[in-house]
């Protein structure tokens, strides 16, 4: 194969379309095509083969190639050359077999939509491939379309990753839960059983959520000595962040602290016992 395959493979398919001597490929070449962004590049990648192919005289390659031009760019869908269609050597069946199934899972998996270019590149120079590999004459060619197309596919993986990621980077990051609340009894740090499933519920839902940090906060009501209570209120908050770090939640996103009876939810007054101020809230941060 002379010069003009390799510029194609370097991409240059517009130098090949206006020096372009069979009147159906300059045809194809010159056609409005669709707004399909993988299709359109599709059209252009099959033109420059079919171009490369007519200057060397293989009018059936041209053809093949030029067909498929023309059906990628009026929209309709064109899949990479199926193996049974050439008659390829038995030692490359194996690699070009494994390519193709590579390729194909790409462009099922929104290769073609999230990067068409490359997605068009690889498809082309898949099918490039099978050509050279079936005349088996020149290994140059041969190895010159196998990497054009495993760099294209490589391209294709790498740009579709870092469209996944900036798309997570635009999305609005999930809402944290309200606070939750565990309830005590009268002068007491121990956790009932109906208690501890709602630690088990914020444990569930920290592996779902997975806040940056947990703010465990231990109250008392007002009946009592005040510092016996700001003590209490630290047992509380040291039981609750013990469960919660026995269930799996790691022991450095969690922030204990003690309010006493400082911050009551009901406004008892002053030595009262009231079992909603007797409670530990656990707070998710981002």
């Amino acid at each position: 194969m002379k010069q003009l395959k390799f510029l194609a493979l370097a991409g240059l398919a517009a130098v090949f379309v206006t020096g372009c001597a069979n009147v159906e490929t300059a045809s194809v070449a010159g056609m409005q095509t669709t707004r399909d962004a993988f299709k359109s590049a599709l059209h252009k990648e099959y033109v420059a083969l079919a171009v490369a192919e007519n200057k060397e005289g293989d009018s059936e390659d041209a053809e093949y190639f030029i067909n498929k031009a023309k059906d990628a760019g009026l929209g309709l869908d064109v899949l990479p050359q199926l193996l049974d269609d050439r008659d390829l050597p038995k030692s490359a069946k194996g690699a070009m077999a494994k390519a193709r199934t590579q390729l194909v899972n790409k462009l099922w998996n929104g290769g073609g939509e999230l990067t068409p270019k490359h997605a068009a590149r690889a498809q082309a120079m898949f099918d490039c491939w099978m050509q050279e590999q079936e005349e088996n004459n020149q290994p140059d060619h041969i190895r010159a379309c196998r990497q054009a197309f495993q760099a294209a596919l490589f391209d294709t993986q790498v740009r579709k990753r870092m469209v996944k990621k900036m798309m997570k980077k635009m999305a609005p990051p999930a809402k944290m839960p309200d606070p939750y609340v565990v309830y005590f009894g009268l002068d007491s740090a121990d956790i009932s059983d109906s208690e501890m499933v709602k630690i088990k519920q914020v444990y569930a839902d920290y592996r779902l959520r997975k806040p940056g940090k947990i703010i465990v906060a231990g109250h008392t009501d007002t009946s009592g000595d005040k510092d016996y209570n700001m003590g209490l209120s630290r047992y509380r908050a040291a039981e609750v962040g013990n469960r919660l770090m026995e269930l799996g939640v790691p022991r450095k996103i969690v922030q204990k602290s003690r309010y006493g009876e400082i911050a009551p939810v009901v406004d008892s007054g002053d030595g009262k016992k009231e079992g909603k101020n007797r409670r530990v809230t656990i707070t998710f941060l981002r």
